[in-house]
């Protein structure tokens, strides 16, 4: 039986590559594409699939991306099988992703060889974590959920930092997130504090190197 596989992601030719390679290895076939958080949401409550390939990052639609994303598939499809395409250098934001319970994940830099050898682990509920990432988890001795004083950042304090690195307000992330501005500055403060950064300049060169 061919695996009936969506894919999400907001760039068209990251779309159009991911069909190639799934199609053409013989990996299943796709049954459908979203290029947003919310147009995903509306597409697995419509269209049956036996595993998921998905980007992190798809900012730009009322319904939250990122971790909150993650969460809500986890949370309404339990027994998806999710493969994540990600761009991240951050440790502690692909860590939480695999906490979250998604089984695969895979550098956009990585071979595009890999997926399909990623799609077939992930269908029969075996981790796989793409070589270049295996390479970088190494190097930095290990999984790391935190770069200051030792105390982990919260999967909340993640997701609004990664938010303010796409350029969005203390204001517009409560917006999306459903959350206070208050809710939003308190998060944004307790993470720089654990990343021993002072004040927002600190901050925005932290985001800039692409460490969330």
């Amino acid at each position: 039986m061919s695996l009936r596989i969506i894919i999400a992601d907001d760039h068209p030719v990251v779309r159009i590559g991911t069909r190639a390679v799934i199609e053409s290895s013989g990996a299943g076939r796709v049954v459908g594409e979203a290029d947003s958080a919310q147009a995903l949401m509306t597409l697995l409550g419509s269209q049956p699939c036996d595993l998921l390939v998905t980007d992190y990052s798809m900012p730009g639609s009322p319904q939250a991306d990122g971790f909150a994303m993650i969460g809500m598939i986890r949370r309404r499809y339990p027994d998806l099988p999710v493969l994540m395409l990600s761009v991240s250098n951050n440790l502690a934001i692909l860590r939480m992703v695999l906490d979250s319970g998604v089984l695969g994940l895979v550098d956009k830099s990585s071979s595009m060889d890999e997926l399909p050898q990623a799609i077939q682990s992930v269908y029969r509920g075996q981790p796989y974590i793409s070589r270049s990432l295996r390479e970088r988890v190494e190097a930095a001795g290990g999984w790391r959920m935190s770069e200051g004083d030792g105390k982990p950042l919260s999967p909340r304090e993640v997701e609004v930092l990664r938010l303010l690195g796409t350029g969005m307000t203390v204001k517009e992330i409560s917006q999306q997130l459903h959350k206070s501005v208050s809710t939003i500055s308190r998060q944004k403060g307790d993470a720089m504090l654990k990343l021993g950064l002072k004040g927002d300049a600190e901050l925005f060169d932290y985001l800039r190197d692409g460490k969330i």
